[in-house]
């Protein structure tokens, strides 16, 4: 009878897709826990610098390109937050794609979650034209008590478009 129970167990977590949820600009944005190579504390100099949609960070042998994603998307959020008002807990999620790191700032610790796959709906053509989350693909949306929590899947792709950043 276990066996059973461990089985059925075991398909429904292959079944699961994990994700890395983080919030920029009150956005919730997600990508693929297997494109994520690590989550890191925003280096001290880099807190400063807030205001660059990209900046370069040294990190031992590697030099990252770090995607600031804040300013794009605050301002359908009409959020103009000062520097000093934002929190000091930031986070660089760093995501290896081809030879090249690259980092994105969000704004507080990303959470882990697991979705099932069938959640995941394409997001609309107005938004994946001329808006500022066309740099999304998909959009997961679920229940939270007696409302919703919409979390935007990134596309690197169109985030690198977005910076001008050849494809490496």
């Amino acid at each position: 009878m276990s066996q059973v129970l461990d089985r059925s167990q075991t398909q429904k977590s292959q079944q699961m897709m994990r994700l890395l949820v983080f919030s920029i600009a009150g956005y919730r944005l997600g990508l693929p826990l297997d494109s994520i190579l690590r989550v890191v504390n925003l280096p001290e100099e880099l807190t400063f610098n807030s205001s660059e949609t990209l900046e370069l960070l040294p990190l031992g042998e590697y030099t990252i390109t770090v995607l600031n994603l804040r300013s794009r998307l605050s301002v359908t959020q009409g959020q103009s937050q000062p520097v000093k008002a934002r929190s000091q807990e930031e986070f660089l999620v760093v995501i290896k794609i081809g030879t090249e790191l690259y980092a994105i700032r969000v704004d507080l610790p990303p959470d882990l979650i697991e979705i099932d796959p069938a959640a995941i709906r394409q997001l609309p053509a107005p938004y994946r034209q001329g808006h500022p989350l066309s740099i999304a693909s998909h959009v997961v949306v679920l229940p939270q008590g007696k409302a919703t929590l919409a979390i935007f899947l990134l596309e690197m792709k169109r985030v690198l478009m977005l910076f001008e950043c050849p494809l490496a």
